[in-house]
């Protein structure tokens, strides 16, 4: 009897210790985080610098945000409570200001700061300069994108695991022992746990990686899981792609000497799961001859990161990511839309067409989310259609719209002086255009022959013609040479600098979608790898920037002009020749102003009637 009341007894603890055990409560956010209400405002923050206005009362931040709303300047709003009203326009920051709560002009369904990338000045000097490379003139808090309760994470029911046994992972230093509760499993105790990043289940019991990543989890070590995962909770953003570039205060967590495999390949993967695992990662890192470097709590990057904390031109760090966690469908995410990019176009490739039935253009966006498409669908309003893999070729189709899934990004406000545009400007006919391709060796470009580079220049060209639009003789090189591009070393090792000039052919909103599309990303990676397959060093990715035409390479059309008009004296000259010689003629006269066609190097008859005979 008393055995059987102490069984009962424990079976009513491990319920008891189930039903209580809530992990999320013992992680919290850090309290300088403000409060974000309606996934819009900021509570007790303000924009500075303002507009020279004076204060207006409005009784609403609603009132203050229609106030902004006409006028053209305005971008941001800050109010108070007891009314006063702001506006702030491009180029401002958020600052801590009690009592106040600052917002945007208009608010979206997605929070800003989940949706935007930072432009290429982050990081800037100062925390401040940092924060004006956002659109919003704000850097993202490390978990601002992620649900709460209060100050608590929430758990995100989307999960999945990026490392398995198999991977030799799982050797990690610093794990902890936990008991698992009735009814669960390693595995599913781990992922009600925002913050565990990874298990492992062997003969001692079940292992599990809170509020870190693991250490040394490459290490040699006789004890063989008998489960195990790294989990990712949630998906990641990349912000900023930090090869080449050194952050400080990260730490090393595992040894390049314990990886078994090529250290570029098994190594940056490991690295790259480990960050991606941990919620409080944002940086992670891999330098080749030492291993992974990342965040780890107790050592953080410095918030706001400034260039001060950064190592520019590191030529060991082969790969490494800013990145920001988020949780998708609840609210927080940066989600995608689909935007027209094409009308009356639809798409050629029948192994990659499928075609989902009668649907309307709503409905056939819905459908392409559950067919496995790759992002672009297609239809006439009573048909819908959409590519499961590759690229789109695109024909001439009446009636049918082209639609691609593109990510809630804000293009980055631009200063008037800024030396290159982060959109096609709308009010110039000619563009120059630099494209950075990060993963491409130049070195490796450069060694090939004379010819396969003139071919590489064209084919690069016609890539970029395919994919904005325009005819590939409206495309041309610093020299004047149209159907061509320029091919220059980039500011990091691995990068390949692609330049050219081109005419607007369209509105400058699609051309700027068109010259950041992933089908001229991919047409330009093709393109190289056909040339010289060793020169993809890594995930080819592309940075593109704009800036005005530089007037003085405009297409030689002065070209042909001149070379008509030399061949016309050149032949007068001869026929003059000729006559001087001995050659007679009765009518000797060879002056261009008494011919009736002078174009023709030849003088037929003179305008008083009178003929030229030629013996």
């Amino acid at each position: 009897m008393a055995g059987a009341m102490a069984g009962a007894m424990a079976i009513l603890a491990l319920l008891a210790h189930a039903e209580t055990n809530d992990e999320r409560s013992i992680y919290k956010l850090p309290s300088t985080q403000p409060v974000i209400i309606d996934h819009c405002f900021y509570r007790d923050m303000r924009y500075f610098p303002t507009l020279p206005n004076l204060p207006t009362q409005q009784s609403t931040i609603g009132a203050c945000q229609a106030l902004c709303a006409l006028e053209p300047e305005c971008r941001y709003i800050s109010w108070w409570g007891s009314g006063h009203c702001v506006l702030s326009g491009e180029g401002a920051y958020m600052v801590q200001d009690l009592y106040a709560t600052a917002g945007p002009k208009h608010c979206t369904e997605v929070l800003a700061s989940c949706r935007e990338r930072p432009s290429a000045r982050f990081p800037g000097m100062t925390p401040i300069a940092s924060a004006q490379a956002w659109p919003s003139g704000w850097v993202p808090f490390p978990m601002e994108c992620w649900p709460q309760a209060g100050r608590l994470l929430e758990r995100c029911e989307k999960q999945q695991v990026l490392q398995s046994p198999g991977d030799g992972a799982f050797n990690c230093d610093n794990l902890v022992l936990t008991p698992v509760p009735l009814y669960e499993t390693c595995h599913s105790h781990c992922g009600k746990q925002p913050l565990c990043s990874i298990y492992v289940e062997n003969a001692t019991g079940c292992f599990l990686g809170r509020s870190t990543a693991g250490f040394n989890c490459f290490s040699k070590s006789p004890r063989r899981p008998i489960r195990a995962g790294r989990l990712l909770h949630g998906e990641v953003r990349v912000l900023v792609d930090l090869r080449q570039s050194r952050v400080l205060g990260l730490t090393k967590v595992f040894k390049e000497e314990d990886l078994i495999g090529n250290p570029r390949s098994v190594g940056v993967e490991g690295c790259r799961a480990s960050c991606y695992s941990s919620l409080n990662c944002r940086y992670w890192q891999y330098l080749l001859g030492q291993g992974c470097w990342l965040e780890e709590p107790g050592r953080n990057v410095l918030f706001p990161l400034t260039d001060g904390n950064v190592y520019r031109d590191f030529s060991i760090a082969i790969a490494g990511e800013y990145i920001q966690h988020f949780c998708p469908g609840l609210g927080w995410t940066p989600s995608e839309e689909w935007i027209l990019v094409a009308q009356d176009t639809g798409c050629v490739n029948s192994s990659s067409v499928k075609d989902l039935g009668e649907a309307g253009i709503l409905q056939c966006q819905k459908l392409a989310a559950s067919e496995g498409c790759a992002g672009t669908i297609f239809g006439d309003g009573q048909r819908c259609f959409c590519m499961t893999s590759g690229l789109c070729e695109r024909r001439h189709q009446a009636n049918f719209q082209l639609y691609e899934r593109k990510d809630l990004v804000e293009v980055s406000p631009v200063a008037e002086n800024d030396a290159y545009l982060r959109k096609v400007p709308a009010d110039v006919q000619g563009v120059h255009v630099e494209v950075a391709l990060k993963g491409v060796s130049y070195d490796s470009v450069e060694a090939s022959t004379s010819t396969q580079l003139e071919l590489l220049r064209s084919q690069l060209a016609e890539a970029v013609a395919g994919a904005t639009g325009a005819r590939a003789s409206t495309i041309w090189d610093d020299s004047g040479h149209t159907r061509k591009v320029d091919l220059k070393p980039g500011s990091f090792g691995e990068e390949l600098r692609v330049e050219f000039n081109m005419e607007r052919p369209r509105s400058s909103d699609e051309l700027t979608r068109s010259l950041g599309s992933h089908e001229l990303q991919e047409s330009m990676r093709k393109a190289v790898y056909a040339l010289s397959p060793e020169s993809i060093t890594g995930p080819v990715k592309a940075t593109v920037s704009y800036g005005p035409e530089d007037v003085g390479h405009a297409p030689l059309w002065w070209l042909p002009a001149m070379l008509i008009g030399l061949c016309f004296v050149l032949m007068l000259t001869f026929v003059c020749i000729l006559n001087a010689k001995g050659i007679r003629m009765e009518q000797t006269a060879c002056d261009a102003s008494v011919c009736e066609n002078p174009l023709d190097g030849l003088c037929d008859s003179d305008p008083r009637g009178e003929t030229y005979q030629y013996h």
